[in-house]
């Protein structure tokens, strides 16, 4: 694992007949912040989804922690071929091992029926061994969204402990003092009994971040945070997610602020047709961009 809390594998996402996700892989190590950026329809805010299964990948496996969230995709594990009853009945006529696989995945020939005991129980066992329950997983992921997604009818503090007393995570008293302490920090005590419909768009989407953490997440998920806010509610947010970074916190942001990107980033991942066209430091990335694509996007936005 390399120290990787999430790992994306030959990850391809359709929907009906659009092809987003164009095999990706990539990982993210504990303690790291890793910016994704790209134009609009470039996949990346689907990228961020299927990483806590918010959107299912068609094919490809994600895994956090260790734990694989997602069906076995065999394809990606060779010795599972091997066990098919495809891949013997080619290996009668002949062959290298590994020009069988690549015949195989070329053709698809694995979606077959009937592909014997021996296969079946190897991926069934795979699967066993290494599953973790989504639900479990998107407890340790923490998700911001564009809009805020806070529960209107709900007061702020509702809000923030709803998920911890449902999962029957923490008593009634620790959710309050948690979720209150929580709200001393981002200077919105006195929110607490407020509904989201009174709130500035900033106040909503620093709530929608500590919300998060009252589940006491490993790794923090922000899709597009700031993008739905007027301009001088940005800077307010930027700060909540700048202080989480500075702490420690895991995070991967899809964003259009260069700005957090070159300050907090470790990583930056530019996503462009599906695919991981440039991955870089945020120095070298925005210093010295290495594809076209890249170089006219920068172009843009900087």
């Amino acid at each position: 694992m390399n120290g990787e809390l999430i790992q994306i594998k030959g990850l391809y996402k359709y929907f009906g007949k659009l092809q987003v996700l164009k095999g990706v892989s990539c990982g993210i190590k504990k303690g790291e912040k890793v910016v994704v950026i790209g134009a609009s329809g470039s996949g990346k805010s689907t990228l961020l989804r299927c990483m806590n299964l918010l959107e299912k990948p068609t094919y490809g496996e994600v895994w956090f922690d260790g734990s694989l969230l997602t069906p076995v995709d065999p394809y990606l594990h060779p010795d599972i071929i091997k066990a098919s009853h495809t891949f013997k009945k080619l290996k009668t006529r002949g062959g290298d091992d590994e020009e069988i696989i690549a015949k195989i995945k070329k053709e698809d020939l694995l979606h077959e029926k009937h592909e014997g005991k021996e296969y079946a129980s190897l991926m069934k066992s795979f699967y066993k061994a290494n599953y973790l329950n989504e639900n479990l997983a998107r407890a340790k992921m923490g998700m911001v969204f564009q809009h805020f997604n806070l529960f209107n009818n709900l007061t702020v503090l509702q809000n923030m402990t709803l998920a911890p007393l449902q999962l029957k995570l923490k008593t009634k008293e620790e959710a309050t003092e948690q979720a209150m302490a929580l709200l001393g920090k981002i200077g919105l005590t006195d929110k607490a009994d407020s509904y989201p419909s009174t709130l500035s768009g900033g106040q909503k989407q620093r709530i929608a971040i500590v919300r998060s953490l009252c589940m006491d997440p490993q790794v923090m998920l922000f899709d597009e945070p700031t993008s739905a806010l007027d301009p001088e509610m940005v800077g307010e947010v930027l700060a909540v997610m700048a202080e989480l970074a500075n702490a420690g916190m895991t995070m991967v942001v899809v964003t259009h602020e260069m700005g957090f990107a070159r300050e907090i980033a470790n990583r930056v991942l530019f996503v462009d047709g599906g695919v991981i066209a440039e991955e870089n430091t945020p120095e070298e990335f925005f210093a010295h961009p290495q594809t076209d694509r890249a170089k006219e996007f920068l172009s843009k936005v900087l």
